[in-house]
């Protein structure tokens, strides 16, 4: 391959004198050109001799395989963060989910709290209710226990003072007193 390079550069350098030639005939005829076209022949000739063609071609081809390398690089970085970014929207998805879930859960939550507040409300207005009902159970049997003991009080008397005066009468006499105590 180098050889085939070479022999190509080597033609093009001949025939590159021909397009830039003076008018004054071919290009050949002229010493000065044949001299520089002979040392341009002896310089590639030295420089195939050393390997030159070679050490450049080697050094294209490792140049080549830095880049391709670094390719592939790219392309697994590229693989690596494409991976990177399917997990974090898996987590992100997964996340989302749990904050509804708990959404969720806190909603039921406050349902049932609210339904037993209210439960718990209802049943201490009925004991408050029942209470202030036995209070006033409480109270009437006192009023009635009085107002016994007041017609018993008055009973009484009535009975003492008919007996102290001794009247006519005791029985009416007793029975209009019962009845101003009463009222």
């Amino acid at each position: 391959m180098m050889t085939r390079a070479a022999l190509t550069l080597l033609a093009l350098t001949a025939t590159a004198p021909a397009a830039v030639a003076a008018t004054d005939g071919p290009w050949y005829t002229d010493p000065a050109k044949g001299l520089a076209l002979l040392a341009l022949v002896i310089f590639f000739a030295i420089v195939w001799r050393f390997g030159g063609f070679k050490l450049i071609a080697n050094g294209i081809d490792s140049r080549g395989e830095g880049i391709q390398a670094r390719l592939d690089e790219a392309k697994d970085l590229r693989d690596q963060a494409t991976k990177m970014l399917a997990e974090a929207e898996r987590a992100q998805k997964q996340a989302t989910d749990q904050a509804s879930q708990i959404v969720a859960q806190a909603k039921t939550d406050a349902e049932a709290m609210l339904k037993q507040a209210e439960v718990d409300i209802k049943d201490r207005i009925a004991r408050r209710e029942a209470q202030a009902e036995a209070r006033i159970a409480r109270a009437e049997a006192e009023a009635a226990a009085e107002v016994r003991e007041a017609a018993a009080d008055a009973a009484t008397r009535a009975a003492r003072d008919l007996l102290s005066k001794s009247a006519a009468d005791p029985f009416d006499s007793a029975l209009s007193e019962v009845e101003k105590a009463l009222s």
